[in-house]
């Protein structure tokens, strides 16, 4: 798949297995892709990809080196080891290459927890813990957004907002320029708009507090999001699908002005966003429902 020379390792060990980006002109088919892949490599693990149209970034939780038990010991409070992000250069389109990798606190949602805006890496985590079995000397958890920007051959930090949703954990998350969008869950749902516009200080602009949780959140209109998730009562019991759409225009009050739910329904679009559609020239919304 690739020569040695295009083997790269990141400052800080990352694991013993490879993450190999290969770039293949599908035109010519994935035969003379393979024979000629134009690939690079970083030592590495991977679960989480996001791209833009210049970077192509892959995330997973940092190495944790085994610790041995002695017999009858019992295991220690659960610790997070954080996330490592690694960086390829992809403005070249028949050839990928690594470029440098960073690490943030906590743990990923997914790839909306990444995105690239005006040469800066915006990203959303959990630390610590929202669940009893991880022990009484566990911190509790709460979210963050970390802004990352290339410094000295590493993804350094140079800002950073948290404090969101104490005791909970990130359910959706959704970047929009110079504003992001949280949303944190255990008993109701704190909908946070971020004003990102300065990347050394972002900041919590607004704050909505409702009943259950947007899963997945679109932009439908400049200002308007809608909101894919779980209807909820009041102590946290989800009760069904719903659809919420949001009046964000003033990011310090945020609002819903409509909301429609599905009893004792579930949507994979909760879970997969390629199974909701937004179709802008007629208006409408379609997602799948199980009953």
């Amino acid at each position: 798949l690739l020569g040695c020379e295009d083997v790269h390792a990141p400052n800080t060990f990352a694991g013993f297995a490879m993450v190999a980006v290969a770039s293949i002109d599908i035109g010519d088919g994935l035969a003379a892709g393979v024979t000629d892949p134009g690939a690079t490599a970083v030592l590495a693990t991977g679960d989480t990809v996001y791209a833009s149209p210049e970077h192509l970034y892959v995330a997973a939780p940092a190495w944790v080196e085994p610790q041995p038990l002695e017999p009858r010991e019992l295991p220690p409070v659960v610790e997070q080891p954080g996330t490592d992000i690694h960086r390829f250069d992809i403005t070249d389109p028949a050839r990928a290459v690594y470029d440098m990798s960073g690490h943030v606190d906590g743990s990923l949602l997914g790839q909306f927890a990444l995105d690239e805006h005006d040469g800066h890496l915006r990203v959303a985590t959990t630390t610590g813990f929202s669940w009893a079995g991880a022990g009484e000397d566990a911190p509790e958890s709460e979210s963050h957004v970390v802004v990352l920007a290339p410094g000295d051959g590493a993804l350094e930090r140079v800002g950073e907002v948290g404090g969101l949703g104490p005791g909970e954990d990130i359910h959706s998350v959704r970047f929009l320029g110079d504003v992001g969008y949280v949303v944190t869950f255990e008993r109701t749902d704190p909908l946070y708009t971020l004003d990102l516009a300065d990347p050394a200080a972002p900041r919590v602009a607004g704050e909505l507090e409702i009943p259950g949780y947007s899963a997945y959140l679109h932009p439908v209109a400049d200002g308007w999001l809608l909101g894919v998730g779980q209807d909820a009562t009041e102590d946290g019991q989800t009760t069904g699908t719903q659809v919420s759409l949001f009046d964000v225009r003033d990011p310090a009050a945020p609002t819903r002005v409509a909301q429609v739910a599905f009893p004792g329904a579930g949507s994979v679009a909760e879970s997969d966003h390629r199974a909701f559609l937004w179709w802008a020239d007629a208006g409408l919304a379609a997602i799948p429902l199980s009953t």
